[in-house]
């Protein structure tokens, strides 16, 4: 029996990550989580409370002084797949 694999949707590539992030809600609240993989234009990340998730949100990955504005594309269980809708900025140039 073949195995039919699913043609990739996706405009960019993902490259499989294992980085520590956090999305960050309009309140200020902090979900943290870890990153799965990553594109030029979006990522996957595993959070606990997926569910709290809302439309756009900031994701910040410190271990690259990343922040990026992004919206929620899809989310399951334990995951949420995101796209980039600004350009991303270093989380230093905030704290000044």
């Amino acid at each position: 029996m073949a195995i039919t694999k699913q043609s990739e949707r996706r405009q960019f590539g993902r490259r499989l990550v294992f980085k520590s992030a956090a999305i960050v809600l309009g309140d200020g609240q902090r979900l943290p989580g870890r990153i799965i993989d990553l594109s030029s234009a979006g990522a996957r990340i595993k959070i606990q409370k997926p569910d709290l998730v809302e439309a756009e949100f900031d994701l910040e990955i410190p271990e690259d002084d990343f922040v990026v504005r992004c919206r929620r594309v899809h989310i399951d269980e334990a995951t949420i797949g995101l796209q980039f809708i600004k350009p991303p900025r270093r989380i230093s140039w905030g704290k000044r």
